[in-house]
């Protein structure tokens, strides 16, 4: 439950109730749990058939011989494709580089050549269901030329063996963020730290794999693909190119979506293989990932490797803070870029650093390639600054909360120019106060009594530890999104966007935005989401944008419609507009309420579609607070880590429903809590995948999980009209540093370093073998 007040709050947060929206239950889970919401897999179309893959079992090798043929003699199986086979879609898939400067690489749909990781495609196998496309692509034969695999960013690229002819290294791409001159004042600064800093890959795994069904009408020569997708017009974007159509021969539809985080955000192969068949033998087509797949062919993420040094006076400021770290690419460089970036925006904190220099080099291997996934970047740029402020804490003797308090950007100080810029747009800190957020986040986990508790804990055998950690979470980021809002003749309100909803609660929060802003009762009110013939701009639903983008133009659109309507209203009552008041089904005189007119005349009036407006948003990133302390109790002899307690403090701004809010955080957290505990995707040293189930990737489960206790702020955003900040990242940005510090915290008489996450036993384990105990026990700060 959110606490939306704390204590000693500013007079902007003792408005809080204004910033607050209805705290309303989700319209669009209804559906869902009588069983009755569609996803993609549940589609079924006359006729259709299904597809299966045939994937690389090795990391790295050359194709010598494929022979779909004994595939054919299978019951059931109605084709099979090699890349020969399929010359009009092998190209590479949809992308562009961040920079002209970048070495930019997709995949094809099915390698033709080479395969580059464990999972690659490289032929496809058509069958009237999905057992006998399994045994198909069972049956086909492929040889393979192994070639040298590379594992990990450690090893130099000068040396080891190109993935991709024509280039001089596996270097895709290098990233630099600056503010000021950090090299420089690092020569400067009297106090410098240094550490080597990891984080390990990880996959989302949501509880539905990627799926696409394509239907292709030959009469009408139209196209349509039911996709679960994040961005409906990328995709749509996308299949146009691939398939050679044009866009107005493609529908894109997005069913329900059983979770995403970031990894559906870009255009795989199995989408154009799916939609160029159906088209090519005139039956739907349906392709639906398993969770080996899910695994191997999909994105993951983090997999960063960071060299950090901090400079320091004698006081605890920070003077410097430079940071070269290297981002695993995978096989391709397909969206790594974006992670890299973020990582090294967000590495800034909020914290007063005025000399930055972040370089981030984004490196292929042979492994899936990886991308943005919940946090994209932010998580691991937070856990860098953060874990070097415990070094810095320590190095200094000075109290690890009071170190970051010192150096924390004031509320007087916003907004607040980093001096940092991005794509040449300068990073600005809109708003909000930082040390609040702090302070309300040491007083609630009890940071101040906690080494007496810790030392008596400790007399018993039982090893606490605690931990506070921040971060600020960019949102909004983009180009900005349009949306359609239509009151129709029979009164029912109608709102058009381009997002995908995939659990955030879309279709409840855009109904109230829009009831609101028109002045109707939200069961008016239908969303329609992630339809490309709905013909409204905007890039997707990702990197905690949906509400800033959407929800902006939804309420921009909405307060136009209401406008033209009550334009109408008072020329038909012969009044002023500002005369008029809304009182249910009527627009009415506010002087003389007998004098009235039903809105949906003036509707009926309006034409036959109704009454409409078309608004769009910007896309301006904003920077919303969110701080994290944690409570932890470390099992020495089973390294088990148990959450005693939780405490979050998030600057939400304007909150559309505080139901989608905490749930969103509380969501992130988890997360985080895997990412930091537990989660990794392994591999061999040949580039083999260990991990390739559920047995062996340990996500998080209810008795691992917390009550949270959150704590809110309430700063609008001040760089979108309705001052909106994205929620959905925040929980997981500052958790995997918290969590760091807390366990770190716990171990410390034994004297172990964490350096590595996620912090699992067996890498505890090592750390512990690693460890020179203090000669005296430490307790806890206090």
């Amino acid at each position: 439950m959110a606490e939306h007040l704390p204590e000693g709050a500013t007079d902007q947060q003792a408005n809080h109730t204004k910033y607050i929206g209805e705290r309303r239950p989700r319209v669009e889970d209804v559906p869902l749990l009588i069983g009755a919401g569609a996803y993609a897999s549940d589609l079924c179309f006359p006729g259709m058939a299904t597809l299966a893959l045939v994937r690389s079992p090795h990391p790295h090798a050359r194709i010598t011989r494929i022979n779909t043929a004994p595939a054919l003699a299978v019951p059931g199986v109605i084709a099979a494709f090699a890349a020969q086979d399929l010359p009009e879609i092998l190209k590479p898939l949809p992308g562009s580089p961040r920079t002209p400067e970048a070495h930019f690489v997709t995949p094809t749909p099915l390698a033709a050549e080479v395969v580059r990781f464990v999972g690659e495609p490289v032929a496809v196998v058509v069958a009237e269901n999905a057992y006998a496309a399994e045994d198909g692509a069972a049956a086909v034969v492929v040889e393979y030329a192994q070639l040298p695999a590379v594992v990990g960013v450690d090893q130099d690229p000068a040396t080891t063996p190109v993935l991709h002819a024509g280039w001089p290294s596996n270097v895709a791409e290098t990233i630099h963020i600056t503010a000021g001159d950090g090299a420089a004042a690092l020569a400067r600064a009297p106090v410098v730290v240094t550490e080597t800093l990891t984080l390990g890959r990880v996959s989302a795994q949501p509880m539905e794999p990627r799926a696409v069904v394509a239907v292709y009408d030959a009469a009408t020569a139209q196209l349509t693909v039911y996709l679960a997708t994040q961005s409906v017009n990328l995709a749509h974007n996308g299949l146009a190119q691939m398939l050679g159509m044009p866009k107005e021969r493609i529908r894109v539809i997005v069913p329900n979506i059983g979770g995403a985080f970031g990894v559906k955000t870009r255009m795989y192969g199995e989408e154009t293989l799916a939609a160029y068949l159906a088209m090519r033998l005139g039956r739907p087509m349906r392709w639906v990932g398993d969770r080996r797949e899910e695994f191997t062919a999909t994105n993951q993420a983090r997999a960063q490797v960071h060299h950090a040094r901090m400079g320091l006076d004698t006081a605890g400021h920070i003077l410097a803070f430079v940071d070269d770290f290297q981002q695993d690419a995978g096989a391709y460089n397909i969206t790594a870029s974006g992670p890299a970036l973020n990582a090294a925006i967000t590495a800034h904190g909020p914290y007063r650093i005025p000399h930055l220099a972040m370089t981030g080099t984004i490196i292929l291997t042979n492994t899936t390639p990886t991308g943005p996934y919940r946090g994209a970047g932010r998580p691991e740029g937070a856990y860098v600054v953060e874990r070097m402020l415990d070094r810095a804490a320590a190095t200094l003797g000075i109290d690890r909360v009071e170190l970051r308090r010192r150096n924390l950007i004031g509320p007087d100080e916003m907004p607040f120019d980093t001096g940092m810029k991005r794509e040449k747009n300068p990073i600005i800190f809109d708003t909000g106060d930082y040390p609040a957020g702090l302070a309300q986040v040491v007083q609630a986990i009890g940071y101040a009594g906690f080494g007496e508790r810790q030392a008596a804990a400790r007399a018993r055998g039982v090893y606490l530890g605690i931990g506070v950690a921040q971060c600020l979470e960019m949102s909004g980021i983009g180009q900005g999104d349009s949306a359609r809002v239509r009151i129709d003749p029979q009164g029912a309100v109608w709102v058009w966007t381009a997002v995908a909803q995939m659990g955030q609660g879309h279709p409840t929060a855009y109904a109230q935005i829009a009831a609101e802003r028109l002045g109707v009762a939200i069961e008016r009110v239908q969303v329609i989401e992630g339809d490309s013939q709905a013909q409204v701009a905007g890039s997707g639903s990702f990197a905690s944008r949906s509400t800033v983008a959407a929800g902006n133009a939804i309420a921009a659109a909405a307060t136009q419609v209401r406008q033209r309507l009550f334009a109408a209203a008072a020329d038909h009552l012969g009044v002023q507009p500002e005369e008029l008041v809304w009182q249910g089904a009527a627009i009415v005189v506010r002087a003389n309420p007998a004098r009235h007119v039903a809105y949906q005349e003036i509707v009926a009036a309006a034409g036959a579609d109704g009454m409409e407006a078309m608004a769009d948003s910007q896309g301006t990133p904003t920077f919303g607070y969110q701080g994290q302390g944690v409570i932890v109790a470390v099992d020495p002899d089973l390294l088990t880590v148990q959450i005693e307690d939780y405490v979050i403090c998030h600057d939400g701004g304007i909150i559309v429903n505080p139901l989608l809010a905490d749930g969103q955080t509380i969501g992130a957290a988890v997360q985080g809590l895997g990412n930091a505990l537990s989660e990794e995707m392994s591999y061999t040293a040949t580039g083999h995948p260990r991990t390739t189930s559920l047995h062996t990737y340990i996500l998080p489960g209810s008795t691992d999980t917390p009550d949270y206790r959150l704590y809110e702020q309430h700063f609008p955003a001040r760089t979108n009209p309705e001052g909106f900040r994205g929620l959905a990242e925040g929980g997981t940005i500052p958790s995997l540093p918290v969590l760091a510090q807390a366990v770190e915290d716990a171990l410390a008489p034994f004297g172990v370093r964490l350096n590595a996450l996620p912090l699992t036993p067996q890498r505890l384990h090592e750390a512990l073998l690693r460890a020179t105990p203090p000669s005296a026990p430490e307790g806890g700060d206090a």
